[in-house]
């Protein structure tokens, strides 16, 4: 193998790194867990935020439902509660949709709609 080889080469392996990276950031919406199930928010106040939920959650509701804690995302979080029917819903494969607790920073007070749909 030649110079001109081994550069191209390596030069095609630190192109590779970062777009496996970017591959995988954009993959399924388990969100790094086979045990859950991770939904994104809608885009309000320049963002959004996430919620993951228990498939043992969505399988097997809880009687007093849950209430969920989004990601920390500009400084703040939110909160969304999903009741047993609700879980049992999304097992059926209906969208829930959900909206999130106020972020009641000044200049900044908005909420968040979540559609929970298992797919």
């Amino acid at each position: 193998m030649n110079r001109r080889e081994v550069i191209f080469r390596i030069g095609g392996i630190l192109l590779a790194i970062p777009a496996s990276q970017v591959l995988m950031a954009c993959g399924s919406d388990s969100g790094g867990s086979p045990n859950s199930l991770t939904f994104t928010s809608s885009l309000d106040d320049n963002h959004t935020h996430t919620v993951s939920l228990q498939l043992s959650d969505i399988t097997s509701p809880p009687a007093a439902g849950a209430t969920e804690t989004t990601s920390l995302n500009q400084s703040h979080t939110h909160t969304v509660t999903l009741t047993e029917t609700d879980f049992a819903s999304i097992n059926a494969g209906n969208t829930v949709t959900k909206t999130t607790s106020e972020d009641e920073t000044p200049g900044h007070v908005h909420t968040h709609t979540f559609d929970f749909r298992k797919s």
